[in-house]
């Protein structure tokens, strides 16, 4: 969960306070107004340049009794340790929302026996928005297999509480009993100290940022899930993924120690992402369906099954595949795949592909490497290409 610690701050002379609450910046005299939660003390900071990284919350419905006690959002360590804590006393579980975080918790908790494990989801597919149906039918099929029963096109609308405990889950066609409940349901960048109109942000909140991780003020960086990220086709998109945060992070950390006239600019987010679910693997990079069409682009789709080694080798599966390209250039907008072991091993060239420009025929005679135990002779990759017509 953590890479560093407290104390690997201390040691390369970071002053870290903890227990301080920023209250409010002022952007023009460059001070911080803070209040030590511990002291209740204010005090005032002074800055020559300021990075903003105050992440994001995860988006809690304005229900009565949402805040109860056995309702969890699992976004915080401590929060992930007092539900394992609990777990035995719990039978029924609803977790609600169907992205990245609902599935994955739907997942690991599966592997208790005792838990009835329910998953309500407003639309009518998993992973709706990043992947396709094929893959959300798949992403359904592999996570019912594992007992959890999902109900789709059901939207929280309320709970019934007693003595700071849930009860009931109420939706939008079903009443249901809980022992309790895991909301997750998107988060909003927790950028609402800065709402005097002066940084720039896009409707959900988040700090809109240039390449170089620079806001609309001079001296003022942004990075992580409060911010916007750079990105090869959108823009201004809020993707709140560890990768992009850690590498704009960087990014921002290279130009504070460069002339404003020698600012450092590398990363460019493709929104790439994956998720494993049972057996199986999901990866998903640059473009989907919908972002190409409301893009303009002139495109079409390459779908096919490939095996990952030929039928005779030990662990040979199908991978399937699904290329979103150009049509006149065959140039690669985008890519996904889904399938069981190192199946998303089978995107990262198309990742490149998409960063380098290149085309569906640069990379069906791309040389992979080939031994029996690994790849067929053409990699899939290469016959996944060739689909493109």
């Amino acid at each position: 969960m953590f890479t560093k610690t407290i104390e690997d701050a201390r040691k390369k002379g970071i002053n870290l306070l903890q227990k301080h609450e920023v209250k409010s910046v002022d952007f023009d005299e460059k001070k911080v107004f803070v209040e030590d939660l511990e002291n209740a003390k204010e005090k005032v900071f002074d800055y020559n340049e300021l990075v903003i990284a105050t992440g994001a919350s995860p988006f809690i419905p304005d229900i009565e009794g949402i805040n109860s006690e056995n309702v969890y959002t699992l976004t915080k360590p401590y929060i992930a340790k007092d539900l394992k804590e609990n777990i035995d006393n719990y039978k029924n579980i609803a977790i609600v929302g169907g992205g990245f975080i609902g599935v994955e918790v739907a997942e690991q908790l599966s592997r208790y026996d005792h838990l009835n494990i329910s998953l309500y989801h407003s639309r009518d597919q998993l992973l709706n928005g990043v992947y396709d149906t094929k893959a959300g039918i798949a992403a359904k099929d592999e996570i019912e297999k594992l007992g959890v029963n999902i109900h789709f096109s059901e939207r929280l609308e309320d709970v019934v509480a007693e003595d700071k405990t849930v009860k009931k889950i109420i939706t939008s066609n079903r009443q249901d009993e809980v022992d309790a409940i895991i909301l997750a349901i998107g988060v909003r960048p927790n950028t609402r100290i800065f709402n005097n109109g002066r940084l720039k942000k896009i409707k959900n909140g988040a700090i809109v940022i240039d390449k170089y991780g620079r806001t609309n003020i001079e001296n003022v960086w942004s990075v992580g899930d409060c911010a916007t990220v750079p990105h090869k086709f959108l823009k201004n998109p809020h993707i709140p993924l560890g990768t992009s945060a850690n590498k704009i992070g960087r990014q921002i950390g290279i130009n504070l120690s460069r002339d404003k006239d020698n600012l450092f600019a590398s990363y460019e987010s493709l929104s790439s992402s994956s998720v494993k679910i049972g057996e199986l693997e999901f990866g998903t990079t640059g473009l989907t369906e919908s972002q190409a069409k409301d893009l303009g682009y002139y495109y079409d789709i390459a779908e096919s099954e490939v095996l990952n080694k030929p039928s005779y080798m030990h662990g040979s599966h199908k991978i399937d595949f699904r290329i979103i390209y150009e049509k006149n250039s065959y140039r690669i907008l985008g890519a996904r795949v889904f399938g069981k072991n190192d199946a998303l091993m089978r995107l990262h060239p198309f990742t490149t592909a998409i960063h380098a420009g290149l085309t569906t025929k640069d990379l069906t005679y791309y040389d992979y490497a080939y031994s029996p135990p690994f790849s067929l002779s053409w990699d899939a990759i290469n016959i996944a290409s060739s689909v493109a017509k």
